[in-house]
């Protein structure tokens, strides 16, 4: 990487095998991803959290007005996340989900900007990613709060209904304007029984919201930390690159590695955040909606990318598809570096990944 950073918007960094993301030097654990950052000193940098998205979010902001622009950055976050969050009752999600197989539901430009990036991240992966997977989750015990199924494994029978119920195409998103200009926004569920869920997105669409407000702000460095999301706006006030580490799939004490990133973000997906033993076996979150069953296969997959959607958008689909393919789909689209560690401990990375030691 060196001392410039990572740019997103070239990326062309030095290369080297990488893993999954955490922080570094003075680093403080978030969530399960485990996610971490470098703190600078306390006199440069005004640095706040609170319990948000199911995680602890952080925001760090240096420059004049900062402790205030970050105050602006958690209000915006809480507002775009009362829009998504699929377990609120009072979310425009929530609202869809409810009227599945009914009529639409109006939505304001937010909550169909999140849902038409992630259709697009559906076509772009091959179905891959589909955020109608909520029937799936809750089939396999991956509810809000319980991790794991008391009983016994779902059956075939159980999991084709379920399946039958996961299909973003039957996810019917709709603009229109009325003879005064007036845009009007709906989406509606063909199917009683779907449920959309935005655990695969959110973090990163609602951090992006934080990091526009606090340009808008004039805030030039700052770094937003959302689970296994990480947004970096500019540099650090002393001019020296974010940097952000890797948590080792494996070993919650370790780093597997670090990037330096500026105007950039990155996220990381494994299946060691929420997932549960079942006879032995590892059972994930992440689930194949195409085959229905927890993907095995990968144990992280971290993505740096320009945007905190685009980078959260992507982990968990690229998860799915493995090394192979995830390379595959990965390689075309532009601005965008991967790393995998697949199944037992092998890690895979694309060209342009950042030159850091990784140690597994």
């Amino acid at each position: 990487m060196g001392a410039q950073g990572m740019k997103c918007s070239s990326f062309r960094p030095e290369v080297i095998p990488v893993k999954k993301i955490i922080s570094m030097l003075i680093s403080i654990p978030l969530s399960f991803l485990c996610c971490l950052s470098v703190f600078a000193e306390a006199n440069e940098l005004v640095v706040r959290s609170r319990p948000m998205l199911h995680t602890l979010v952080e925001i760090k902001a240096g420059g004049a007005g900062a402790e205030q622009a970050i105050e602006e950055a958690f209000a915006e976050m809480e507002r775009v996340n009362s829009l998504l969050n699929n377990y609120d009752p009072q979310s425009e999600v929530s609202a869809i989900n409810r009227q599945a197989g009914d009529g639409p539901v109006s939505i304001g430009k937010e909550t169909m900007e999140a849902l038409t990036l992630a259709v697009k991240y559906g076509d772009l992966t091959g179905g891959a990613l589909d955020i109608t997977i909520g029937p799936l989750l809750r089939l396999w015990g991956f509810g809000k709060d319980d991790v794991g199924l008391e009983g016994d494994e779902p059956d075939p029978a159980s999991l084709a209904q379920a399946q039958a119920l996961v299909d973003y195409h039957a996810l019917e998103l709709s603009r229109r304007r009325s003879w005064k200009g007036t845009a009007r926004r709906s989406a509606r569920l063909a199917r009683q029984g779907m449920w959309i869920d935005v655990g695969s997105f959110s973090k990163g669409y609602v951090a992006d919201r934080a990091v526009a407000l606090l340009k808008k702000r004039r805030i030039k460095n700052a770094l937003v930390i959302a689970g296994g999301t990480v947004c970096a706006l500019g540099a650090k006030p002393d001019g020296s690159p974010w940097q952000v580490g890797v948590q080792h799939p494996r070993d919650p004490d370790r780093l597997l590695t670090a990037v330096a990133l500026k105007d950039c973000s990155i996220s990381t997906s494994g299946d060691y955040e929420n997932f549960y033993l079942k006879d032995g076996t590892r059972r994930a979150h992440i689930i194949d909606p195409r085959t229905g069953l927890p993907v095995s296969h990968l144990q992280s997959v971290s993505v740096i990318a320009p945007d905190g959607v685009t980078s959260d958008l992507l982990d968990t689909p690229l998860f799915v598809l493995g090394p192979d393919k995830g390379m595959e789909v990965a390689r075309g689209i532009k601005g965008v570096e991967i790393l995998m560690v697949a199944e037992g401990g092998k890690i895979v990375y694309t060209e342009g990944w950042p030159e850091k030691h990784i140690a597994y």
